[in-house]
C-alpha cells in the first residue's frame, strides 16, 4: 500500500490508548482500530480532523504537566506515502 498510517506511533508517544482516542475524537473505536492497524479502506476527512484534534488536545495536556511547549500534530504524523511506482 502506498498510504502508510502511523496512528499506533502517535498514541504510543502521548501514551494513551485506542479507546481514549475514540471517546475524545467522537470516531468509532472500530474505525480508529483501523488506522492503528493500517488496514484503511476509505478516509474520510471528518474522521482525519477529529483524531487530529483530539490528538492535539492529548498533546496540550499533556505538555502543560510537562511544562513545556507543545508540539502540533498535522495529516504527516498520520500519514505518510511512499511512490510504488516504477
Amino acid at each position: 500500500m502506498a498510504l502508510n498510517f502511523k496512528l499506533g506511533d502517535v498514541l504510543k508517544e502521548l501514551d494513551i490508548t485506542k479507546n481514549a482516542l475514540a471517546v475524545e475524537s467522537k470516531v468509532r473505536p472500530a474505525t480508529v482500530a483501523t488506522y492503528v492497524n493500517n488496514d484503511v479502506s476509505r478516509i474520510e476527512v471528518e474522521t482525519l480532523t477529529n483524531i487530529l484534534d483530539a490528538l492535539n488536545r492529548f498533546e496540550i495536556e499533556k505538555a502543560e504537566k510537562d511544562n513545556r511547549s507543545p508540539k502540533r500534530y498535522g495529516i504527516e504524523d498520520i500519514i505518510s506515502y511512499e511512490y510504488e511506482g516504477a
